[in-house]
């Protein structure tokens, strides 16, 4: 059965190559270009809602609530070869009660971890089958984005729409739950990452009555494999509001800003250890962001970006951020299709991968996942 259908994706998809996306009047060799847009089917009513991407291996997955499924892309042809149900939940009431969510790649094997209402969802890749449903809640509210702590062999998810929000430990030994935080006070909780230098998990606090507008909150790896779980730093990001995080070369950590109505667009970055700022990047609006270290670049789709560079309400013109590893200097602002809030990289390949809602755009006219060169 499965057959049909994908001849059927493979037909649909539109091979766009050559068609520049940058907005600069003169786009340069090295500025990412469109190469295609790949249709997903039932992305069009209700408008496609989608949630984190990642790739690895040659395939790039993004969790699809239209269609309550993880889909499934081969990075060298570019097609969509499966989709992956859970199942999960699909397009609800509000973000909060829709699913999947946030997927985590346990790196080097054949499997991910997938946040979905109430559990995560643990994903046999070749399979292409849930193996496992992890329970987290029963209160109906999703299990949102995650990270992946190689050295101890832990997932940690986070449930933002909890009252407070809390975040939970998985260990990918076992696939049980080993621990879980509490973030008293905190207005919600965004994009967690980790790090083998500094042994830390960092996740992105919504605001706090210390931070209203957003903190960095540092997690010492220790803590949970000692079971005293906790908070060991928090650091202030000013008028942020965060979203993304992505680790960047050397001790830079870069931070993806959505501020508030009236607040300049800015994406942060950080030292990780001190959490000093090294920069401040005139850009902002975004979701999930992340570093691609082939080509020492940040890639930021900001689907609330506004041409005035403070963030609005609406008049929205979506565009994705790229940003230098080395300098911490915009280099470009790439027209992408609305809605797009999600990322992922195939280094590799040097290719990006941006899924976006059905627009007015003739670019972008229906829901799928654009693909960008990373230069």
């Amino acid at each position: 059965m499965r057959m049909p259908v994908l001849a059927l994706l493979l037909a649909a998809t539109v091979v766009v190559a050559g068609c520049g996306g940058n907005d600069d009047s003169s786009p340069t060799a090295s500025s990412p270009n469109l190469i295609t847009n790949i249709a997903v089917p039932n992305a069009s009513s209700p408008p496609f809602s989608f949630d984190i991407g990642y790739a690895e291996a040659g395939r790039y997955y993004l969790a699809d609530r239209n269609n309550k499924a993880v889909d499934v892309v081969d990075t060298k042809s570019n097609a969509l070869i499966a989709q992956i149900p859970g199942p999960f939940a699909g397009v609800g009431a509000t973000t909060d009660v829709s699913g999947p969510d946030g997927i985590v790649g346990i790196t080097g094997t054949n499997t991910i971890y997938v946040g979905d209402v109430d559990s995560v969802k643990v994903v046999d890749t070749n399979a292409l089958k849930t193996v496992k449903t992890i329970a987290i809640s029963n209160s109906g509210s999703r299990v949102d984005e995650g990270c992946y702590d190689p050295d101890d062999h832990l997932a940690m998810f986070a449930s933002p729409g909890e009252t407070p929000p809390y975040v939970t430990v998985i260990s990918t030994t076992t696939q049980a739950i080993v621990s879980k935080l509490v973030f008293n006070g905190s207005s919600g909780l965004e994009a967690c990452t980790y790090d083998s230098t500094t042994k830390n998990f960092y996740i992105n606090n919504d605001g706090t009555t210390a931070n209203p507008d957003g903190e960095l909150d540092v997690i010492a790896a220790n803590t949970v494999t000692s079971g005293t779980l906790k908070i060991s730093k928090a650091f202030p990001l000013g008028k942020c509001s965060p979203a993304g995080i992505a680790l960047g070369p050397n001790s830079d950590i870069l931070v993806g800003c959505d501020p508030s109505a009236g607040d300049p667009l800015i994406t942060l970055i950080l030292d990780r250890n001190t959490g000093a700022q090294l920069a401040s990047v005139p850009f902002g609006g975004v979701d999930q962001v992340t570093y691609d270290s082939a080509s020492n670049r940040y890639f930021l789709p900001a689907r609330h970006y506004v041409s005035s560079g403070t963030a609005a309400a609406s008049g929205f013109s979506p565009q994705m951020g790229v940003i230098d590893g080395t300098t911490r200097q915009l280099l470009y602002k790439v027209a992408i299709g609305a809605g797009a809030h999600s990322v992922a990289v195939d280094g590799t390949l040097g290719q990006v991968y941006v899924p976006f809602q059905p627009g007015s755009s003739s670019q972008f006219p229906n829901g799928g996942i654009s693909v960008f060169t990373t230069k």
